[in-house]
């Protein structure tokens, strides 16, 4: 509980990685199921779509109006999407699957876990990722590639 409370603090190495997405510099990004990882990235001006999360809890209380929250994404209708512990789901399959068919062609999908990097590039690669990235901030790590709707 409390290692998902200071995910926020990978905000700067996520921020670096969305530099790399050329979609997602100026266009909305998605955030799955972190209201303060979405609140942390909206107070860098981005515009921030927040999903799969609680909407009764009190951290939606507090989002900037820059925070959108919905129930689910539309199909390729993010520039970029970030999810946190697909490292540790047993359904990650269909997870990455899920997340990408959210992201625009060429935009980005965005990883953060404590898992092993070495087992996140491998399940980045399995979902069809290209360029990948990785980042350490403090004890996350935070994988990126691109998505590509062949």
């Amino acid at each position: 509980m409390l290692s998902r409370w200071l995910v926020a603090g990978a905000a700067p190495a996520i921020e670096a990685a969305l530099a790399s997405i050329a979609p997602a510099r100026n266009n909305p990004i998605a955030v799955i199921g972190d209201a303060r990882l979405a609140r942390a990235l909206a107070s860098h001006g981005r515009t921030v779509t927040l999903t799969a999360v609680d909407a009764a809890a009190t951290s939606t209380k507090k989002l900037p109006p820059s925070v959108t929250v919905v129930d689910a994404l539309p199909d390729r209708g993010a520039a970029a999407v970030i999810g946190c512990g697909a490292g540790e789901r047993d359904d990650w399959v269909e997870t990455l699957e899920t997340w990408s068919r959210a992201v625009v062609d060429g935009g980005g999908l965005v990883l953060v876990d404590r898992a092993p990097a070495i087992e996140l590039s491998r399940r980045a690669l399995c979902a069809g990722l290209t360029a990948l990235e990785q980042r350490v901030a403090g004890r996350w790590i935070v994988t990126s590639g691109l998505v590509c709707d062949l």
